[in-house]
């Protein structure tokens, strides 16, 4: 048996110790990807094999020196012997300082020395709609999917692709909680530079280790070799972390797992522990932390652990986490990279510093982690603040990687020596002429300075573009102070490093990227391929081009094989440029190569009057949709594409290159009207500024036509209008009630014309009041006068003296009104059917504190009405509903509006309902009128009472948000309608000119809806601008209309000139009107 005890040669300490840890790795990496490799031993050894010992280093140091000096005083007459033994003893001990030396080596991190399981500290480089692109240390890259965010935001996408399918009512977003509808895109949960812990899940081990794909196209990232695969996931990352831990100054990731009402329950991947931020402490966040969502990923330190530990206040205050940090933890599973800690510098080296941290791990900061030039010189014992970034794997006991970054220890972003971001300040394809070389690795590149405190890292394979081995400080090309000419092709956020590149190819490249095209710019391209769909053109090594099969000519090709080779040249002009899908559009249409028209790349640019090219995008029946540079599109209108009748659609085609004229441009929201037809005049008449027509040549030259003046007959008009009473008021400078008295057209008798009264001028069917400024009311009083006094003079008295008895009846009993219970129990009697009866009798009732008489009293007067009543009934529902507005509770009030829906028609029960809270001041109406445009969104009432709702209270964002989305929801029949309401609501109670815009936009799309524009012209005589009526005016009369329409219109111009206008506008009216009027005559004959 005691030849079994002794393993065999190879099983000597050191290898079996070597095959554990292998062994305990594949194990951890195939059962637990997500467990670090070594851990603290939970006891002491008192004999560890392999020589290895818990001491940290300080203390061997301490007890090495005592033991030598006691050895030297008890064995200092030793004989040679002894002497030669002390010396191997020494050598032994120089042995194992050597050894340990080698332990804390200093190393950078790689794809190879990256494990499932590990866990690091990254910034976010990018993001992207699936994906976040995370910077990694040592200019390393990683990939973070969306469904390993967090669990609940995962959770929240897979129950959002089980319910897909909503009905149309149900399509509208009423906005009441975000949590509960729409998904966060991760624009809105993340941004550039924020910091966060991730471990990794799983490693390409194939591929090269280029690490510029930041610079890349998206899906060549996505796609890279050896691509890092990351998860954020609270669970995953915080595994390890005990609730001992949890201390004032941890510092940890967390999920928004649920909303409360005083704050969110957040997923601190605990086990039997969650946090809880207060509604208080989130807004300390900043702005993105005002609103949280749940599934949102929050960076948190912890304040204050609950007594029975299941509960953990939290801060999410930017200073609070830069700030915190920790003395000591319980085991080392619960560090984890991005804690900030003390730290004692035991060695300084070439290649870095080497520290002691949390006063018992090693650890180590390589030269990428070192700022270049400190204000004060590191020291051997000095004690710095750091902040960890990943523990090194397969180190026994644990040993960690750590910066002393100033970016990294406070948590910030990197900035430019003039406070810009540097991806900013130097982005991709920017050239640097002098860079200087600082440092040189040998296997991995060179260390250049871009300017004072801000470094760049030219990879190996970045320094020629030929095969280049090895790298050398003292000789060759790129050795230490040599000065080159780079260009930036990535940046790496996390190291704040820039990635250049030194190749002669990349540096003559007209076009590193595609952002570095110019929208409009004529160049050369290559052909690479033809396909069905496309042609794709090459126009720099990284930058390719497309061209859609409608932009091969300027005429359809039946065979565009036949003219487009691969490897052929190929001359076109850059359409849009895509910088996030990297995607260039091209055409080669020969129109549009050689056209030196202006260039349109966005609404900005487009002015009206502006003649440019455009393609023609579809083709619809009320207009064309032609399309500029840049994806810019603008609508024609059927009456600007042709001056013929024919159908759009035979004439035009999609892909046809035509001119086009700028009429209109709005820019919130935006659309651009443009007409074809005004393009090919020599010089387009401005549509919008006519008032001087009547100077101009072209006037003058019809009136000198029509020589002899054409007398207009003057006749009586018998037209008649119902006239109001404040008109009358007005017209005769007489009082309002002395105008009431006078009997109305329906009141007197048939009116009788005589010749010696004075007609109205009436010219070609127009007519205005004369100098005369006796109105037709006055005539009616005169021939009812007249009538009157042919009656008996006694029978007149009697019916004025009846008349006058009557009137004083029944002045006196409305003026007796009920005074108790009894008096409106015998006035219901004879009129049970009268809503407002019943409303008097609750209202009396509550005078008297009767409130629940008053509710008993609204029941009975709805059981009490006859069903056939509706309005009666609704009534009296209506004043239940105030009742139990001002003296009920919620629960009440939302049990007499849902029985009252059911009894009524349930959409005026909810505007209804709206409109109390409203008037009440109660921040309920707003989550009223979203319920009622969830249901009723097919109304258009309910979305123009909810615009007014927001008007009211100056929320006019929110009010201006509502029309997209009501046009979604409506008919398209109502559409018209809903954008006149807006437009008229912003007249009243928002921007005028806004309102004018929209306005602009209807008349423009619709020129023959009179009743719209009568509408603009009442909204725009609100404001008193009597140039723009002018101008509205003139546009209108351009407009081919019947004469009816038209007299309608100059009545109304000239009662608004006289209101608000002058006197010379006035004659100008006359003078058009006899202007139109000859010319519709003319054109009759």
């Amino acid at each position: 048996m005691a030849g079994q005890k002794r393993a065999p040669e190879d099983n000597s300490p050191r290898n079996v110790k070597k095959s554990k840890f292998v062994k305990d790795r594949l194990t951890d990496v195939s059962e637990k990807p997500v467990q670090l490799v070594s851990n603290l031993m939970d006891e002491e050894v008192d004999f560890p094999r392999g020589g290895g010992t818990s001491l940290t280093a300080a203390e061997v140091k301490t007890i090495r020196a005592e033991a030598t000096q006691e050895a030297n005083e008890e064995l200092f007459a030793a004989s040679g012997k002894t002497q030669k033994k002390k010396s191997r003893s020494d050598a032994k001990s120089k042995a194992n300082v050597t050894s340990k030396r080698d332990v804390v080596r200093i190393e950078h991190l790689n794809y190879k020395r990256i494990v499932p399981g590990m866990k690091l500290l990254g910034q976010i480089a990018s993001i992207q709609p699936l994906a976040l692109i995370i910077s990694l240390p040592n200019q390393l890259m990683g990939h973070v999917p969306i469904t390993q965010v967090t669990s609940q935001l995962t959770n929240r996408l897979e129950s959002m692709h089980e319910q897909e399918e909503p009905s149309d009512t149900e399509s509208v977003d009423d906005g009441e909680s975000d949590s509960q509808t729409e998904v966060p895109d991760l624009f809105q949960l993340f941004h550039v530079g924020q910091y966060v812990r991730a471990i990794v899940t799983n490693v390409h081990a194939s591929g090269s280790t280029d690490v510029s794909a930041i610079g890349k196209l998206r899906d060549e990232a996505a796609k890279a070799s050896r691509r890092i695969e990351l998860s954020l996931v609270p669970k995953t990352v915080n595994s390890g972390v005990l609730k001992t831990d949890l201390k004032s100054g941890f510092t940890l990731s967390a999920a928004v797992q649920s909303v409360e009402d005083h704050g969110y329950i957040l997923d601190i991947g605990v086990q039997g522990s969650s946090g809880f931020l207060s509604f208080k402490e989130a807004k300390k966040g900043g702005s993105d932390c005002s609103k949280l969502h749940v599934g949102q990923l929050l960076d948190i330190a912890v304040v204050k652990m609950s007594s029975n530990e299941k509960i953990c206040t939290v801060s999410v205050d930017p200073q609070v986490i830069q700030s915190s940090s920790i003395t000591e933890v319980n085991n080392v599973t619960s560090i984890l990279p991005g804690i900030l800690g003390q730290a004692l510098i035991t060695g300084i080296s070439p290649s870095g510093i080497n520290l002691q941290i949390l006063g018992f791990f090693d650890a180590t900061a390589d030269e990428f982690n070192v700022p270049t030039n400190p204000a004060k010189a590191f020291k051997i014992g000095q004690k710095v603040k750091a902040r960890i970034l990943y523990e090194i794997a397969g180190s026994s006991p644990p040993k960690f990687s750590v910066s002393l970054l100033d970016h990294i220890v406070n948590l910030k972003e990197k900035l430019s020596t003039d406070d810009t971001a540097i991806q900013l300040a130097y982005p991709n394809g920017t050239i640097l002429d002098a860079i200087t070389v600082k440092r040189v690795e040998p296997e991995r590149g060179l260390v250049v300075e871009v300017q004072p405190h801000l470094d760049g890292f030219i990879h190996i394979s970045h320094t020629s573009d030929g095969h280049v081995p090895m790298l050398s400080s003292s000789s060759g090309p790129w050795r230490l102070n040599t000065i080159h000419r780079a260009r930036v092709i990535g940046y790496h956020p996390l190291d704040g490093l820039l990635q250049l590149s030194l190749r002669p190819s990349i540096l003559d490249q007209r076009f590193l990227q595609a952002g570095d095209v110019q929208v409009g710019e004529v160049l050369k391209g290559t052909v690479k391929r033809l396909t069905d769909s496309a042609l794709f053109v090459s126009i720099s090594c990284n930058a390719d081009g497309i061209i859609w099969p409608n932009h091969y000519a300027d005429i359809p090709l039946k065979h565009p094989s036949k003219r487009f080779k691969a490897g052929g040249s190929i001359k076109c002009r850059v359409l849009a440029v895509d910088p996030e899908r990297m995607r260039v559009e091209l055409t080669a249409k020969k129109t549009l190569i050689e056209s030196t028209l202006p260039v349109l790349t966005s609404i900005e640019e487009a002015k009206v009057g502006i003649i440019t090219d455009a393609v023609v995008y579809r083709v619809l029946d009320k207009g064309l949709i032609v399309r500029f540079y840049n994806d810019l599109k603008a609508f024609v209108p059927s009456r600007e594409a042709s001056d013929y009748s024919s159908k759009l659609k035979d004439m035009f085609i999609a892909g046809r290159v035509v001119k086009v004229r700028i009429l209109t441009v709005d820019l919130n929201p935006p659309r651009v009207v443009a007409s074809i037809r005004q393009a090919s005049l020599p010089k387009a008449v401005k549509v919008a500024d006519t008032s001087d027509i009547t100077s101009s040549p072209v006037a003058e030259s019809v009136v000198a036509v029509h020589k002899t003046p054409r007398v207009p007959s003057l006749r009586s008009s018998h037209a008649h209008e119902s006239i109001s009473s404040k008109a009358l008021a007005s017209k005769r400078s007489s009082p309002l009630p002395q105008v009431k008295a006078v009997p109305t057209q329906s009141q007197s008798m048939p009116r009788s014309h005589t010749p010696e009264q004075a007609a109205p001028l009436k010219v070609e069917g127009f007519s205005w009041f004369s100098g005369d400024t006796r109105s037709d009311a006055e005539f009616d009083e005169a021939s009812s006068s007249d009538e009157g006094s042919e009656e008996d003079e006694s029978s007149k008295k009697k019916r004025r003296k009846k008349k006058e008895i009557e009137q004083d009846l029944t002045a006196d009993m409305h003026s007796k009104l009920p005074e108790s219970n009894a008096d409106f129990e015998r006035l219901l009697l004879g009129s049970p059917n009268s809503s407002y009866l019943w409303v008097q009798y609750m209202s009396f009732l509550l005078q008297l504190s009767e409130i629940d008489k008053a509710r008993e009293t609204g029941r009975r007067a709805i059981q009490t009405i006859s069903f056939r009543e509706e309005e009666e009934r609704l009534n009296v529902w209506i004043a239940i509903l105030n009742v139990e507005n001002v003296y009920g509770t919620d629960e009440s009030l939302e049990a007499v509006f849902k029985d009252a829906a059911r009894h009524n028609d349930s959409k005026t029960v909810y505007l209804r309902l709206a409109a109390i809270l409203d008037q009440s001041e109660k921040h309920e109406a707003e989550d009223q009128y979203k319920r009622t445009c969830k249901k009723f969104g097919h109304s258009s009432k309910v979305w123009t009472l909810f615009c007014e709702h927001y008007m009211r209270r100056r929320n006019l964002e929110q009010a201006r948000k509502l029309l997209p989305r009501s046009l979604q929801s409506l008919e398209k029949r109502k559409h018209l309608k809903t954008i006149s309401k807006f437009a008229q609501l912003e007249y009243k109670l928002g921007d005028a000119e806004r309102g004018k815009t929209i306005f602009e936009g209807i008349v423009d799309s619709h020129p023959k809806r009179w009743d719209l524009w009568s509408i603009y012209m009442d909204m725009e005589a609100g404001q008193g601008d009597i140039q723009s009526l002018r101008n509205i005016f003139n546009r209108i009369f351009g407009i081919k209309m019947t004469s009816h329409k038209a007299k309608s219109f100059f009545k109304k111009w000239l009662e608004l000139e006289r209101r608000i206008g002058d006197e010379e506008g006035a004659s100008a009216v006359k003078q058009k009107a006899v202007e139109w009027t000859q010319k519709a005559a003319s054109n009759s004959q």
